[in-house]
């Protein structure tokens, strides 16, 4: 062994000993065949790792003809990793000669800790004080381990070895990891690095995206996560490392079971996954809802080129898988469009008389090797598609190796002038999962069922827009008074404890931001009612108000459309009654001016233990959460997740003017949103609100807050830097 290898590696840092390895210790190293400490050892070995690897076992003295030490704190100086792989009582032991020994980083394969209960939990933070102390870094307990496929390093007790490539891949899950492994291999999908991180508590995903973000051998980042420690940090380092590097997740848990009941309409509508979606959504991370999806994605975005726009154009020899692939490309927000005169006058010249020369090109079971290339080459130089979806049908067994080199040509042709378009295939064949084709240097995906093929392209579209899309700074505005509105949330605090706002101190709040609710007035007698109505303006709105009531349309507590004293005093009497039935306490009724015209739209915000702050926007009304048209942005937002809000609400159509309707003031909205979310990033202590209705008017009137609704807490979690939805101190 060289003394390179040896040396103590100070210039390295702990991160890069602990994933790109140049010596491995393992501790627990076993002479019986099958033991968990002899599988690591065994994996190592037949791995390849050219560097040194130390066994570690007290009751050995040779292990796989290499010298055992009794003790990690034998070990020679500069050994970068030890893998430990002994039971849960000894590994504290065997961190602390390990660490000891200057060991840089461990890969804890043990469970028994912090999944097991607080007993286990009080073991794991002692091996993560531990860990830290001595500067150092730890993947797990409680996994898998970990694969360099450059360095051929296998520290873990997996016996797959994925081939080499530049996909990097975290696990939380150790046993999902190996079908992962298993996955990757059978796919052609090469790794650059696997990490199974486990219980996490030391290196978790985001240690691993800094980690990957700044590696030469990794491209595109694939991760599955059951948890996020923290989640902000997890979508600062994600918008970053997405304008270069794609990120592609899997997280578990989509279910609604478990979400607090919630008193607001954005709050109900709020369910964790649908805040995962949010996060995902503004950092430009690709979200696959199944693991073989986030294979499906992986290929695609590693093969080939991003799409340069949505228009597809599908190539097939068979109807059927032609016309699922148009389906599928159409739910994915791709456009199947119809080709130029001239690209169909090309097609129609060489392809069969029965062939549709439409998109999808449907070239019918005849088609052969020649028409496959000359198709291929055609709809690929054609100036109105962004990417191809390639489909083949065998009609006749004997002849596919010629139309694979058909389809090969075909791609090789276009790529010779120059044409970089991505192309994907569907190989509609018996037996294993195809192998992706190989044209010259390049690879193209092949997927076995078109829809495959349409949903990782639709994705991996919609994710190029987003990188070649604006990442400018959240917008703050200058004319906001900051420590008004934090003074009168801490002053209602003080008072009255966690509660929601009465009207005057709700339009105090919004007036700070520069968010201005329709005009109203709260009255207690029909005959001021009577007098305050006419001051406003007929026709009016009555609303039943009181502290402990939230939703006043669920109670029957509002009245539209009034237009004289009569009609208004019925209405205040009914109001009253309603109070009295429900024993409100210190009713009133508002009165404000009848907004009459506009859209109704909802702006909202609700609180996220891990998350903070989510601004919701969507169509609103009294059947907000019946229409579910809501969607969310984890706040400070910038411009395009305002932007995207807007465009994302099934309500775009009548915003943009439909059918002869005229148009809505849409950069007023756009403003609304961004103040409203600079208010709650400024602001803690609001937890809830709901401005809802906002009637969205026409260009250049602006919208109108009809009502609203902020709830205050004093126990809102703050992050290190002084914001929201952290725990001080989370990192992970």
């Amino acid at each position: 062994m060289t003394e390179q290898l040896l040396a103590p590696a100070t210039s390295r840092t702990a991160m890069q000993c602990l994933l790109d390895p140049r010596s491995v210790a393992v501790i627990g190293a076993s002479r019986t065949s099958g033991s968990l400490g002899r599988r690591v050892f065994d994996a190592l070995e037949s791995g390849g790792f050219a560097g040194a690897i130390y066994p570690v076992n007290a009751q050995a003295t040779e292990i796989g003809g290499r010298r055992c030490y009794a003790s990690a704190r034998d070990l020679p100086p500069g050994v970068d990793l030890a893998v430990i792989a002994v039971p849960s009582a000894h590994v504290l032991a065997a961190a602390d000669d390990a660490l000891a020994a200057g060991v840089r980083s461990l890969v804890v394969i043990t469970a028994g800790f912090a999944e097991t209960g607080p007993v286990g939990a009080e073991l794991q933070r002692q091996l993560a004080a531990k860990v830290t102390a001595a500067g150092a870094r730890m993947v797990g307990p409680n996994c898998l381990g970990l694969i360099n496929t450059k360095s051929r390093v296998n520290a873990s007790f997996s016996p797959v070895f994925p081939p080499r490539g530049r996909v990097a891949l975290s696990s939380q899950s150790g046993a999902l990891g190996l079908t992962i492994l298993e996955l990757a291999r059978d796919r052609g999908l090469g790794l650059s690095t696997f990490v199974s991180i486990g219980n996490k508590a030391n290196v978790s995903s985001n240690d691993l995206l800094e980690y990957w973000e700044n590696d030469a051998e990794t491209a595109v980042v694939t991760l599955y996560l059951e948890s996020f420690g923290n989640p902000r940090k997890f979508a600062e380092l994600a918008r970053r490392i997405g304008r270069t590097k794609p990120i592609i997740a899997v997280k578990s848990g989509r279910t609604r079971a478990g979400v607090r009941a919630a008193s607001s309409h954005t709050a109900a509508l709020a369910a964790s996954d649908e805040v995962v979606d949010a996060l995902f959504e503004s950092a430009g991370v690709i979200r696959a809802d199944t693991i073989d999806e986030m294979f499906d994605i992986a290929s695609a975005v590693s093969m080939q080129s991003l799409p340069a726009g949505r228009h597809i154009a599908i190539v097939t020899n068979a109807g059927g898988p032609g016309i699922l692939a148009v389906d599928a490309c159409e739910r994915g927000g791709l456009k199947v469009s119809e080709f130029t005169r001239a690209t169909r006058a090309t097609l129609k010249s060489f392809l069969n008389e029965a062939a549709s020369v439409g998109n999808p090109v449907d070239m019918v079971a005849s088609a052969g090797a020649d028409a496959y290339r000359r198709a291929i080459e055609t709809v690929l130089s054609a100036d109105e598609i962004d990417a191809v979806i390639v489909i083949y049908t065998p009609v006749d067994p004997a002849q596919s190796g010629m139309i694979l080199d058909g389809i090969r040509a075909g791609i090789a042709g276009a790529r010779a002038t120059g044409n970089v378009k991505p192309v994907v295939a569907c190989l509609m064949t018996d037996g294993a999962r195809p192998e992706p084709l190989v044209v010259g240097g390049e690879r193209v995906p092949v997927y076995v069922f078109p829809e495959n093929a349409a949903r990782a392209l639709s994705k991996v579209t919609r994710y190029a827009e987003w990188r070649h899309g604006n990442f400018g700074p959240a917008t703050r505005f200058s004319d906001v008074q900051t420590a008004q509105a934090r003074a009168l949330c801490a002053s209602v605090i003080a008072a009255r404890g966690d509660d929601w706002l009465r009207p005057d101190e709700l339009r105090q709040l919004l007036a700070a931001y520069g968010i201005a609710i329709t005009p109203g007035v709260a009255v207690r007698s029909a005959d001021v009612a009577a007098e305050r109505a006419n001051e406003l303006g007929y026709p009016v709105v009555a609303k039943l108000t009181s502290p402990s009531l939230v939703h006043k349309s669920d109670v029957d507590g509002v009245r539209v459309g009034l237009g004289n004293d009569e009609e208004l005093r019925a209405a205040f009497a009914d109001l009253m009654r309603v109070a009295q039935t429900l024993s409100l306490a210190d009713a009133a009724v508002l009165l404000q001016p009848m907004v009459g015209r506009g859209i109704e739209m909802m702006v909202g915000v609700a609180n996220d233990p891990l998350f903070g702050a989510v601004v919701g926007f969507g169509r609103g009304g009294t059947d907000v959460e019946i229409e579910r048209d809501v969607h969310f942005r984890v706040a400070p937002l910038v411009d395009r997740d305002a932007d995207a809000l807007i465009r994302q609400s099934r309500a775009l159509p009548r915003l943009l003017g439909y059918r002869g309707r005229p148009p809505a003031d849409v950069p007023a909205l756009r403003e609304l949103l961004l103040r409203v979310s600079q208010l709650v990033t400024d602001v803690p202590a609001i937890v809830e609100m709901d401005l809802n209705p906002v009637m969205a008017l026409p260009v250049g009137e602006g919208c109108a807050i009809v009502d609203a609704r902020v709830r205050l807490a004093s126990d809102v979690l703050r992050s290190t830097a002084g914001g929201r939805g952290q725990p001080a101190g989370s990192a992970s």
